[in-house]
């Protein structure tokens, strides 16, 4: 392979590759005899058809399955030679392939640039906490109780208060089922105060068993950007039907529930957890707060290649890779796009500031940190140790540790006003 590298931006590098013809015939063949082991010709039997036919008679299955797999695997190697750790899958352009002749192109590379942090030391911002009272122990209970309510089978009508258990299925304008959008087994309360009118309305008098067409309309305001102001019709049949029974809140509640002593030992608990909740909320909002100071006394603009991956990945995650209106599709681009460009800034900026300090993440706390996950939930302990067997992935869980890392230094280094909500605020502390 000849490889020439040219930095032709910022971001980017230029790989001009070009791979031997000797080598290209050789990888060829390579493909063509998985090809010959499946093909088959008139005068030769399954498997016995000569590589010179092969290569002739299904030249277009060998060059594309030759293409597919060798092109990402010698721009792989372009890659590690030329020491480019790219933030967005390579392009390939320009690609000349004759077999016989050598193969030429180009992969675009975009990289992560070389930042220096300016004026990161000394950041001002204030940290919110607030008092727990009685009252938000008394709410935080409240909703212990409802989560861990009693249900009993119910063989009459569906009234409001009723939990159904139902599946579901999007009907498309003809009212023909759409395969993609079933849902099994979905708890819906009649009378909760998120569920919408049209389907709770749809429901009521529902018996076990029942299958109803329901039609919803959706607000404009409604969360999923394909949903929000339409109309839409399903399919919903009525697998269960439950009377919700809560427990009464005494020590009984305290010990059956959560193995407790009695009432006033689970109120402590919860005081306890709200206020380490506070806390993390408070730390949270301190480090956006820092990081969007940070961002505005070092702005970068980022490569639209970087953005547009990233945000097209959001947005499978948030859909569920269901497909997408165009309208719908332009709709969730908008909305997501500053959230991306911020936090691709954020991360790009406080890598460069553990890089200037210095800050380093070792494998005994990449180790430390799995164990952490381990232990947060030992029932998930050989899918969380199998997930990081992989190298890729440990780099990754570092790269988030280091982010950390950087972010405690930024929290460290600058002056932060601590306030209580409702009360006063403490002088500025460092």
């Amino acid at each position: 392979m000849n490889l020439t590298v040219n930095a032709t931006g910022a971001w980017q590098h230029t790989l001009d590759i070009e791979v031997p013809t000797d080598e290209v015939e050789r990888r060829l063949d390579e493909v063509a005899r998985t090809i010959q082991r499946r093909a088959a010709l008139p005068g030769f039997r399954k498997g016995r058809v000569p590589l010179d036919l092969v290569r002739q008679n299904f030249a277009e299955a060998v060059e594309q399955e030759f293409l597919e797999g060798y092109l990402p695997r010698v721009t792989g190697e372009a890659l590690e030679e030329a020491k480019l750790s790219p933030v967005v899958p390579p392009q390939v352009r320009n690609l000349r392939f004759v077999p016989g002749q050598p193969m030429r192109f180009q992969a675009v590379v975009e990289v992560r640039p070389q930042v220096e942090v300016r004026d990161y030391r000394s950041l001002s911002a204030t940290r919110q906490t607030r008092l727990i009272d009685e009252a938000d122990v008394d709410a935080m209970i409240d909703r212990l109780r409802q989560d861990s309510a009693l249900f009993a089978d119910l063989d009459r009508p569906a009234q409001r208060g009723d939990v159904l258990v139902v599946d579901s299925v999007r009907l498309d304008p003809s009212g023909r089922r759409i395969p993609s959008t079933r849902a099994k087994a979905l708890r819906l309360e009649l009378g909760a105060p998120d569920m919408l009118p049209d389907l709770e309305n749809g429901l009521i008098g529902a018996q076990v068993g029942q299958e109803r067409t329901v039609e919803i309309g959706y607000p404009d305001d409604y969360p999923a950007a394909e949903l929000k102001g339409r109309r839409v019709r399903y399919l919903i049949r009525v697998r269960k039907m439950q009377e919700k029974k809560l427990r009464d809140l005494d020590d009984t509640f305290a010990r059956e529930v959560f193995g407790l002593s009695s009432m006033d030992e689970l109120r402590q608990r919860v005081r306890r957890n709200l206020e380490s909740d506070d806390a993390a909320r408070a730390r949270r909002e301190l480090e956006d707060a820092l990081a969007d100071e940070l961002i505005r006394r070092n702005p970068l603009d980022l490569p639209e290649r970087l953005v547009q991956w990233t945000l097209d990945r959001m947005i499978r995650e948030a859909t569920g890779n269901r497909p997408v209106q165009e309208d719908a599709l332009k709709e969730l681009e908008q909305r997501y796009r500053p959230a991306v460009e911020r936090s691709l800034r954020r991360e790009i900026l406080l890598a460069a500031i553990a890089h200037q300090e210095g800050l380093t993440i070792t494998d005994e706390e990449i180790a430390a940190e799995i164990e952490r996950m381990v232990e947060a939930d030992p029932r998930q302990a050989s899918r969380v140790r199998a997930r990081y067997q992989s190298p890729e992935r440990r780099h990754g869980l570092g790269e988030a540790l280091l982010e950390r890392k950087a972010m405690g230094r930024l929290v460290e280094t600058a002056v932060v006003n601590e306030e209580t909500l409702g009360g006063r605020v403490v002088p500025a502390s460092r």
